[in-house]
Formats: structure tokens, sequence, C-alpha cells
């Protein structure tokens, strides 16, 4: 029986032991063949950008230049590949594998999963660039105050605040991703008021389930640039990095969905009541 998409009125509640079996045992383990299967080509278009963009730098010079206007240009490109195509791609395939189910397990690339891909683009660019404002104001107060502040200790809450307000904000209107992901109509004053009872639940399975990948994205690509470009240890970083950019990837999915399709009672061919 198909179940309604419930948009206004109360929402089911969501108990956090039954948000973490469904994670874990029905979305990561028990799908784990669907999601390696959805992974493999873009695992090898992550790679082959990210080895482009170095040696794009490496060629002008700019490999080991923080701030110019051309290696904040390559690298700006290579977020917007990397983060929101590629990540965009990723999270249609996975959120329609996972809430539509199809029985052959593989993604049909059709009209309907190119519009759906569209649609996450979209709202995806739209917390991007909402968290390029917070996160860069953030960092550009820190540059400009941190002299000046009266402990040394308070420097790093300049960057970490705008970012916990920017993981909120994604929080709350996490439910216009997985809906277009899958083909809901959602919205994103929907998604606020589906969202308003479990806020500190989907921010808890964040932060365990996805911030230790993010930080371990960040220091293996720091430290990745400290070995000889072409070595061994260039490689070996450069694959790491790549699973984890994209098993976190998976992981915002998967929680966006399990506690999208608990709190709406969505299912495929779901309607607006």
């Amino acid at each position: 029986m198909v179940k309604p998409v419930r948009l206004m009125g109360q929402f089911p509640p969501l108990p956090p032991g039954r948000a973490v079996r469904q994670i874990i045992v029905d979305g990561l383990l028990g799908q784990w063949r669907l999601l390696l299967s959805a992974a493999t080509a873009p695992f090898i278009i992550a790679l082959v950008v990210d080895l482009v963009t170095t040696i794009a730098l490496e060629l002008r010079g700019q490999g080991s230049v923080l701030i110019s206007a051309e290696a904040i240009g390559i690298a700006a490109a290579n977020l917007v590949i990397m983060e929101l195509l590629l990540g965009a791609f990723f999270t249609t395939s996975v959120a329609r594998l996972l809430g539509i189910g199809w029985r052959r397990g593989r993604v049909r690339f059709n009209e309907e999963w190119r519009e759906a891909f569209g649609a996450v683009v979209l709202r995806l660019s739209m917390f991007y660039l909402v968290g390029l404002v917070l996160v860069g104001g953030g960092f550009a107060a820190y540059l400009t105050f941190r002299e000046d502040l009266p402990t040394p200790q308070l420097a790093p809450f300049i960057i970490a605040v705008p970012a916990l307000i920017q993981l909120v904000l994604y929080t709350r209107f996490s439910f216009v991703i997985a809906g277009a992901a899958v083909g809901a109509p959602y919205t994103f004053g929907d998604s606020i008021r589906a969202t308003g009872g479990i806020t500190l639940l989907m921010l808890g399975l964040y932060l365990v389930f996805c911030l230790p990948l993010v930080v371990a994205q960040l220091a293996l690509q720091v430290s990745a640039s400290t070995f000889p470009l072409f070595g061994l240890g260039y490689f070996g970083a450069l694959i790491l990095t790549q699973v984890l950019f994209l098993l976190r990837v998976a992981m915002f999915t998967i929680i966006n969905l399990v506690c999208f399709v608990n709190r709406t009672g969505w299912s495929p061919g779901a309607r607006r009541i």
C-alpha cells in the first residue's frame, strides 16, 4: 500500500535506537553491495579529478601556494566538481537505490533520475553558498581579530560557531535533499516542520557517524601535501581520501533518508495530502 507524504500536522516520533539500527543494519551493512556498486563510477571520477587538480597546480607552480588567485580558482573548481556534482551524483544514486530498491540493484539513468539529480544539485548549491558565507566569514573574522582576543583559546570558536550554525541549518533543511533525490515533493518549509522534533537526534547522528569522516578526510588531505608527487604515499593518500569522501556522502544520505522516511511516511509513489 502506498503511503502518503504528510506535509502538515503531527509527525511520528523517531526513537534514537530505531534510527541507529536502521542506519547501521538496514543501510550501511544491509545494502553494502548496492552502495559499493553506486560508488564505483564516482570513485573513479573523483580520483581522476583530484589527480588532474594536483598536476595542474604543480605545472603552474602553485602546488605549495595557499593563497593566490590561480590556486584558489583551481581549488574552487575541484570543490565544485567533487563536493557538488559528484556528491549530488552519489547522493541521488544512493537515495534512490535505498529508497526505491530496484530489484536489479542498479541505478537507471533515465529522465526521472536526471530530474532528481538536477534538483539535488540545486539544493546542495544553496547549502554550500550559505556555508561559504558563514564559514568564510568566520575564517575572515579569525584572521582579523585573533591578535585582539583576550585568550588564544577563543580563536577556534570563531570558526567553529559558524560551522555549527551551518550544520544546524543543514539539519533543519536536509529533507529537501532526501525528498529531491527520491522524487518526493518537499519544500524548505515542509522540511522545517518535519525536522522540528528530531533536530537534536539528527545532529547527534551527524556528529557520531559523519564528523569523524570529515575530520579524517581533512587530516589526510593535509598530510598528503607532504608526500612526494606520484609516490606510493601520495597515491595511497589519494585513494583513501576518495574512499572517505564517498563514505561521508553515503552516511549523510543514509541518515537523511532514514529520518525522512520515518518522519514523513514516504514510500515509492507517495503523494501529497
